[in-house]
């Protein structure tokens, strides 16, 4: 868990780093607006993870102090090495989605990235805190206060994570509209051109669609495949 919470302190770092950089002249006011709310909205989740590491250290705390009776910690983990390894592969997800996450959102910033990259990898935050709350809900005891807190956190995580995702939605939403094309001033020949030239681009789409789908069952039932052999593994 230190590890995690130093992954989240450098993450804060960067995008506190980001916030400070002197605004590119090049950059049109509107365009260094929309990176604010950005930046603004990727700080939000940030600040939200911290409290829920520091939530989960607490119920880890907990658990380990209530469970481990007159036995020290280490065999305490050792014991339960499924719910230890349960845990360290959640805050080693979450380090890891947060340091991504702040990868995508300076990469927008600079135009190597896109939005919807920003959104995959809000999703991605999302779902390694519910993980981690998850693998604190399996050993924590029943209305404990600090499961209270990290479930609690997860909500400020997610919520902010989901703010993240409509703003950007909505920065597409906005862009999409300012790109928009008035029809009704083309020509019959124009507008069936623009027509076909549609149709081409969701058949592309709709074929990208159906392979990225089907790349993404692949690598889900791999990786299913890796957690079933690390089950056996300590069978």
């Amino acid at each position: 868990m230190a590890s995690a919470s130093k992954a989240i302190d450098d993450a804060f770092a960067h995008l506190n780093d980001l916030l400070l950089r002197p605004i590119d002249p090049t950059i049109s006011a509107f365009d260094t607006e929309i990176n604010k709310s950005i930046l603004a909205s990727a700080m939000a989740i940030i600040n939200a993870i911290k409290l829920l590491i520091q939530a989960s250290i607490a119920s880890q705390e907990e658990i380990v102090n209530n469970g481990k009776g007159s036995n020290s910690k280490t065999s305490f983990y050792k014991k339960n090495n499924k719910w230890t390894e349960g845990l360290i592969s959640a805050s080693k997800s979450i380090a890891y989605s947060t340091n991504i996450l702040i990868k995508i959102a300076d990469g927008v910033l600079s135009g190597k990235n896109t939005n919807e990259e920003l959104i995959v990898a809000s999703n991605e935050v999302a779902a390694s805190t519910a993980q981690l709350v998850s693998s604190s809900r399996v050993k924590s005891q029943y209305m404990s206060k600090t499961q209270d807190n990290l479930e609690s956190a997860s909500k400020k995580v997610n919520l902010a994570c989901k703010q993240l995702v409509a703003k950007v939605n909505e920065l597409i939403s906005n862009k999409n509209e300012l790109a928009e094309v008035d029809y009704s001033k083309l020509s019959i020949h124009e507008n069936k051109t623009v027509e076909m030239e549609q149709q081409v681009e969701i058949l592309k789409l709709e074929n990208a669609l159906i392979a990225a789908r089907k790349r993404l069952g692949e690598i889900r039932k791999f990786s299913y495949r890796d957690d079933d052999d690390d089950d056996d593994d300590d069978n």
